[in-house]
């Protein structure tokens, strides 16, 4: 009869390592530095060049891109993972005072050329117009404010609308895309 030998009992310590070495490698280390930079570009340098006024708050995941083409008044609140992008060349997102948002607005002033189906869309450029928020102006959870569009004075938009068209002051309106379903 044959000794059958077991393999020597593994400490716990040894499966910790195990799992941290899997963890921390070099393609982890690569991501936080993306990620670290990607923060700084996209939301403290577009911070410091877009003209914001007193009191507003703006949550440290907001993306700021094309700062220089961003204005936003006084007294306004971005709620978390909002996108406010201006133009590349000169459109520009203009925000007034007392202006709120949900949680993951998105903003955008420029739109791909698209019709030339010879040219791939990334290479034919933007056509860029100017986002006009009023004062006073409250906008849904995941909602999304196209290129041309203003939105009046004490206007409320619905979440998840899409607003294509302009919105008259102290108007509600909600959709994809966004109509006027009532006044305030």
């Amino acid at each position: 009869m044959t000794k059958q030998s077991f393999p020597a009992p593994v400490s716990k310590w040894y499966w910790f390592l195990q799992i941290l070495k899997t963890i921390v490698n070099m393609s982890l280390i690569k991501s936080v530095i993306r990620l670290c930079g990607y923060y700084v570009v996209n939301f403290v340098v577009g911070k410091n060049t877009a003209k914001i006024g007193k009191n507003t708050n703006i949550h440290p995941t907001v993306i700021i891109r094309e700062g220089q083409n961003v204005e936003i008044g006084d007294n306004c609140y971005f709620n978390h993972n909002t996108i406010l992008t201006g133009g590349h060349s000169d459109g520009k997102l203009i925000i007034g005072n007392y202006v709120q948002t949900g949680p993951n607005v998105g903003f955008f002033v420029a739109n791909h050329y698209y019709k030339d189906p010879l040219v791939p869309i990334k290479e034919q450029g933007y056509d860029e117009n100017d986002i006009i928020i009023e004062d006073d102006v409250w906008i849904g959870a995941n909602s999304i404010i196209t290129s041309g569009v203003r939105i009046g004075k004490g206007a409320v938009i619905g979440a998840c609308s899409v607003v294509t068209r302009n919105i008259p002051p102290y108007s509600i309106a909600a959709g994809c895309p966004a109509k006027i379903i009532k006044s305030r």
